[in-house]
């Protein structure tokens, strides 16, 4: 950084933040990583693009040609969905 000039903001990639979660907070990641998998996997061998447990979407897609993958995790709302017709607006 120079001298006077606005300092940028450090970003944490998710990477750091996986390494510190497994080095500095001892988080077992391929523990987790296995459990998730086999949580997940009926719901795959059916074909499913998607699966609730606990409260939570597991979001399955394809990575990188591997073959099914977890690509994120959603928290599911307990509040009722309210759809507004489209004239009410």
């Amino acid at each position: 950084g120079g001298a006077g000039g606005m300092k940028k903001p450090v970003w944490v990639t998710d990477h750091a933040l996986v390494r510190v979660l497994e080095r500095v907070g001892g988080f077992e990641i391929e523990r987790l990583r296995r459990e998730i998998a086999k949580k997940v996997q009926a719901a795959v061998d059916a074909g499913a693009g998607a699966v609730v447990i606990d409260g939570y979407a597991y979001i399955i897609g394809r990575a990188d040609g591997r073959g099914p993958a977890v690509t994120t995790v959603l928290k599911v709302t307990t509040e009722p969905q309210r759809h507004v017709p489209e004239g009410e607006r």
